[in-house]
């Protein structure tokens, strides 16, 4: 059993009940929300829902927040804070369009992925603007086409309507979009905020990346998606899913996708001044780095679907996607065949996969400065491998970065990845 079960068991026997959704409800696949478990133990969350580290305001007529003096705490007309139930959870609210669910699910989201990642930090991870606020102030409904994170707070409006969503959805309601924005305040904590004159485009470039990473992984820990993804692509995850498609806004429109073939010679220079470039161009620079994160994430999922006898190296290798073979029908009828009948080998590989690049990504970004590039993330990916896995995933980081683009500041070489049980040992002590 992994970590994240046990972690998951305890909160079910000891945490307030939520009920959420795991991927955009505009989705034909998703149809109610699923209850989850936060860490926090009832009546521990107060109405709003608030606790100790966040809390809710349903402001009435907000404008964005943007720059000082317009930032936290909202002082304007509200409207009232939801209540928990008698038994003191928030699962009781069935109106799943109503402004009381949605204030909940936002909270339910943000402190679901703030449990997920700190575990993979191994304890607290400290507001980058608790100096001047204890408190994350979260914004559920602003009337405005975008979702921001900024000096403590999180703030969402709506969708564009487009002809597969012809109304516009609440990002509120969009795990991943709420995921990506605490995303950018956990890189805020971590690396530090540059001075305005030295703020850099891969440090911009850096931040969408790492935020999507961040809804990524904490997407993996609903057993649903898992298994949805799963009874889907039979493994043959480098296809279009909904693990991918970051911010999913209809069935076939997304924010970004995880799983591209973008490199760095194919998005605006890193070293562009950050005056003359757009916010969609910072977001294009950070696929290849996105990238090759989600093709770790598969590549150590097959990987250990090889060691376990589930796959051959030869599909391995030919399911690829700087090597795709032109016949994807046989690849996937290889995966359907490999699959069948083995659905729990499959998710356990998955859920390993994910747990090994969740700690991946948390020791390597706790160790970079505001100022670190593509090449210090790639370092630093490599060192927390060979810190907490005796380098076990070297190789498959190595070739999934170097195809990007993404060179390293010292010769690389050496261990092959090792044998499963060495390292999944370790991952779960």
């Amino acid at each position: 059993m992994t970590g994240a079960f046990f972690a998951r068991q305890q909160y079910r026997e000891r945490g307030t009940r939520f009920r959420l959704f795991p991927q955009a409800p505009v989705l034909a696949s998703i149809g109610e929300p699923e209850t989850v478990w936060i860490a926090h133990p009832p009546q521990s969350i107060a109405p709003g829902p608030a606790d100790n580290r966040m809390y809710v305001v349903d402001a009435i007529g907000k404008q964005p927040y943007w720059d000082f003096p317009h930032l936290p705490p909202y002082r304007g007309p509200s409207h009232p804070p939801v209540l928990p139930g008698p038994d003191g959870h928030f699962d009781h609210l069935t109106d799943f369009s109503s402004r009381a669910f949605m204030a909940a699910h936002m909270y339910g989201t943000v402190r679901f992925v703030l449990d997920v990642w700190e575990r993979y930090f191994g304890g607290p991870i400290r507001w980058h603007f608790a100096a001047d606020y204890p408190r994350l102030e979260l914004v559920p409904l602003v009337a405005w086409d975008n979702a921001h994170s900024g000096y403590g707070f999180i703030e969402t409006g709506y969708s564009r309507r487009d002809e597969q969503a012809p109304e516009p959805q609440p990002f509120c309601l969009n795990f991943d979009v709420l995921a990506h924005e605490l995303g950018h305040s956990f890189i805020y904590a971590l690396l530090g905020t540059p001075p305005a004159q030295h703020t850099r485009a891969e440090y911009l470039a850096f931040h969408e990346s790492a935020s999507d990473c961040v809804a990524m992984i904490a997407a993996l820990d609903f057993d649903s998606v898992v298994d949805r993804l799963l009874a889907r692509t039979h493994g043959n995850i480098y296809l279009p899913n909904e693990l991918n498609r970051i911010g999913e806004l209809s069935e076939t429109t997304q924010i970004r996708l995880a799983s591209n073939a973008l490199t760095l010679d194919d998005v605006p220079d890193l070293h562009t001044p950050v005056a003359q470039l757009s916010y969609p161009q910072r977001h294009h620079m950070s696929l290849p780095l996105t990238g090759a994160v989600f093709d770790m994430l598969v590549d150590v999922f097959q990987h250990l679907l090889v060691q376990d006898g589930l796959i051959t190296s030869e599909l391995d290798a030919m399911s690829r996607p700087e090597v795709r073979v032109a016949d994807e029908a046989a690849v996937q009828m290889a995966f359907d065949r490999a699959y069948t009948g083995h659905h729990d080998d499959f998710k356990r590989a998955l859920l390993d996969a994910r747990d090994y690049m969740g700690k991946c990504l948390a020791m390597a970004w706790r160790s970079l400065k505001w100022d670190a590039g593509y090449s210090d993330v790639a370092r630093a990916l490599l060192e927390a491998d060979a810190r907490m896995f005796g380098g076990a995933g070297r190789e498959i980081m190595l070739e999934s970065l170097l195809w990007r683009g993404i060179t390293f500041p010292f010769r690389s070489g050496q261990p092959a990845f090792r044998e499963r049980a060495d390292w999944v040992r370790e991952m779960r002590r």
